[in-house]
């Protein structure tokens, strides 16, 4: 509200001016996320300055991030938890509208601060939201009729603006699935992004989404509310992203790609909890495709024959349910009769001595856990031997590096990479780019920086272990791996699932820091390639 001098601060909280003066340059970073500034006068004192939208953002992450008893303090001036819940869940349950089941006590917190602040006369104003704010019927409908509850039981008016504060509080919370049998507006904005992600991943990662339906409405469905929280800057939790990562580590990485498109366009950094809902849309297609690509027509032989033949035939399609289309057993003998014209290949518990015109593999009668993962390797199409392990030279592991900050430690880092690859001319500035759209600190002690596009005629990772940690965007990070994509046509999803699967191995990284030895390296990333089931 008004100017405060910083000797009244001082004052009130028991401090020195020196202590004061130091905490004012940590609340100035936190300000400067909601578009907020701090305005200094001369005799006058301080002053925060900016719209009443962005002060409730950033006023309700403050209470968010305090203790309990900071949080009851203040928020005790404000209606009650429990008649703010009955007048959203009514306007809600009226309307048939669903949110996110974790986000109804943030949606809640808004309300009760929204109404507070109103009632202290800081009004948002219409000035305040985008021409474009893209809400649709549904939202303004709902935003209405909880307008309607607080006037009839509260007896306070709501103006048109702060109406439209509360749809666009209710439109980020939204939930949409492609199932959903309702009218959406689906405009043209959002069509063109959803074709350049998609566009953009087939780039990186050779997966062709294009006549994949399914992945395109459930992202146009997402995009609807995903735009309005980026536009505003707002918030979304996501109680599953740790397992999202661990589970889905490729579909994460492929998500992560694509909200490259996003912040490009939208001028700001996608947070991690919508990168985990992006990622859950992309598993669903991977999975498809999953059993679409890797459906194989294979031939059992076995040479004990009878029972065996048939329990060896059952367990195999227990193990490869999902890699399997038709199962046919046969003896050695029987191979030269076979029509091998929808075969993939063989798999024998003896040598083959007949020609045949698809692979064969000689695999133990009873499998175990390595003979499974060599067979679903197999399958899969990935080459045996052929691991995550080539992508990391030994003269691209570099151990003890220093660096004061993240710029440093990257210039470092492309300028010993520079001295023994061919990189482009504006490959750092590529690198930096991309560090400036997204965090690339996704993992407590390890971050993965890379260039905005494939630049370099072969895939490679050089990874650089610092002396001490370092703050890079979000997270203390001694573990650095700068990747980069090659031009040409590649499969990274063994990669990927290989690399993640390391990076998200706490005990791994922590190894790999203490020992700093690239034998280790190897040792550790075989691992996760082994518990990746690759």
């Amino acid at each position: 509200g008004d100017f405060l001098k910083v000797e009244e601060l001082c004052d009130r909280f028991f401090v020195s001016r020196k202590t004061i003066t130091s905490d004012l340059k940590q609340t100035e970073r936190i300000l400067e996320m909601f578009d907020l500034t701090l305005d200094r006068r001369p005799r006058y004192g301080i002053q925060v300055k900016g719209g009443e939208f962005s002060c409730r953002q950033c006023l309700a992450f403050l209470l968010r991030r305090s203790g309990s008893h900071l949080y009851r303090d203040v928020s005790c001036q404000f209606m009650s938890e429990e008649q703010a819940a009955k007048i959203l869940a009514e306007a809600l349950n009226t309307g048939s509208y669903e949110i996110y089941d974790d986000e109804f006590s943030e949606l809640v917190l808004q309300f009760r601060l929204g109404l507070y602040r109103y009632q202290k006369k800081r009004m948002v104003e219409l000035a305040e939201f985008d021409d474009q704010d893209f809400l649709q019927e549904k939202d303004i409908a709902t935003a209405e009729r909880c307008a309607g509850i607080v006037e009839k039981s509260m007896g306070i008016v709501l103006p048109v603006a702060e109406i439209k504060y509360l749809a666009v509080q209710f439109s980020r919370k939204r939930s949409l699935y492609a199932d959903q049998k309702e009218n959406l507006v689906v405009d043209t904005e959002i069509n063109r992004l959803v074709n350049e992600i998609l566009d953009y991943v087939y780039e990186i990662f050779r997966l062709d989404f294009s006549r994949d339906f399914d992945l395109q409405t459930a992202l146009r469905m997402h995009m609807v509310s995903l735009r309005v929280r980026l536009k505003y800057n707002l918030p979304l939790k996501n109680s599953m992203i740790k397992e999202i990562r661990e589970i889905y580590s490729f579909s994460y990485a492929v998500a992560a790609q694509a909200a490259m498109v996003l912040a490009s366009h939208y001028h700001t950094m996608v947070p991690e909890a919508e990168i985990g809902y992006l990622a859950r849309c992309f598993a669903l297609a991977l999975e498809r495709r999953k059993k679409i690509r890797y459906r194989r027509n294979i031939v059992l032989v076995c040479a004990t024959g009878g029972g065996s033949a048939r329990l060896f035939e059952y367990r195999f399609k227990e193990c490869f349910e999902d890699y399997l289309n038709q199962v046919q057993v046969c003896s050695s003998r029987d191979l030269e009769k076979m029509d091998f014209t929808n075969i993939d290949c063989i798999f024998s518990t003896v040598p083959i001595t007949a020609h045949v015109p698809v692979p064969v593999y000689q695999v133990q009668y009873f499998l175990d856990s390595s003979h499974i993962r060599q067979v679903r390797s197999i399958l899969g199409d990935v080459k045996e031997g052929e691991g995550a392990a080539k992508y990391f030279p030994e003269d691209l592991f570099f151990a003890d590096l220093e660096g004061a900050d993240r710029k440093e430690v990257l210039e470092y880092l492309c300028t010993l990479v520079e001295q023994r690859r061919r990189l482009p001319d504006d490959f750092m500035d590529q690198v930096f780019k991309r560090e400036e759209m997204m965090q690339t600190d996704l993992i407590p002690m390890v971050a993965m920086p890379h260039p905005c596009r494939p630049m370099t005629e072969e895939t490679f990772v050089a990874v650089g272990i610092l002396k001490k940690p370092i703050y890079w965007h979000m997270n203390q990070v001694q573990v650095v791996f700068l990747l980069s994509i090659s031009n040409g046509k590649e499969d990274m999803e063994h990669f990927y699932k290989t690399t993640l699967g390391l990076m998200m191995n706490e005990d791994a990284i922590k190894r790999l820091i203490a020992e700093k030895n690239y034998q280790v390296f190897l040792e550790l990333l075989k691992e996760a390639e082994l518990q990746s089931g690759s």
